[in-house]
C-alpha cells in the first residue's frame, strides 16, 4: 500500500470517528462521560475533567439540575456544559449539553445528556 492509500485511510478514519461522535445518541455520550467521570467522584474532579477537555463548565453549589425528561431535580449541587453544537442548515442548530448532579458532600450521583434542536 502506498503513502497515498495510507493517508486516505487515516483521513477517512478520522472523519468517521468525528462523524460518530457528532451522531452519537444521548445514551452513548452519557456512557462515555460516565467512563471519564464515574458516579461517586468529587465535583472538583468533574471541573478538572471539563478543563482537560477544554469545555466551558458552569457550576452551582446551591442547586441541582432539572432533568427535562423526568421533570425531577437531580442533586443539590451541579455542573453543566455544552458538549457540542452542530449546524445542520443555516437555520437549525443541534446542541448536546451535559449535566452532572452531586449530593451535599459534592459526590457525583447522576449524569444527564440532553440533545436539543432549535429551528424556526
Amino acid at each position: 500500500m502506498g503513502k497515498r492509500s495510507v493517508y486516505f485511510f487515516v483521513l477517512v478514519g478520522t472523519f468517521v470517528g468525528v462523524s460518530l461522535t457528532q451522531c452519537a445518541t444521548e445514551e452513548q455520550v452519557r456512557a462515555d462521560i460516565l467512563q471519564k467521570t464515574p458516579i461517586g467522584i468529587d465535583m472538583n474532579q468533574v471541573m478538572a475533567f471539563c478543563a482537560s477537555q477544554k469545555l466551558v463548565c458552569k457550576s452551582s453549589n446551591t442547586a441541582g439540575y432539572l432533568n427535562q425528561h423526568t421533570s425531577k431535580i437531580v442533586g443539590v449541587k451541579s455542573v453543566w456544559t455544552v458538549i457540542s453544537e452542530q449546524r445542520l442548515t443555516p437555520l437549525t442548530i443541534t446542541t448536546k449539553s451535559c449535566f452532572w448532579g452531586f449530593d451535599k458532600d459534592g459526590r457525583l450521583i447522576d449524569v444527564w445528556v440532553w440533545k436539543t434542536t432549535d429551528a424556526p
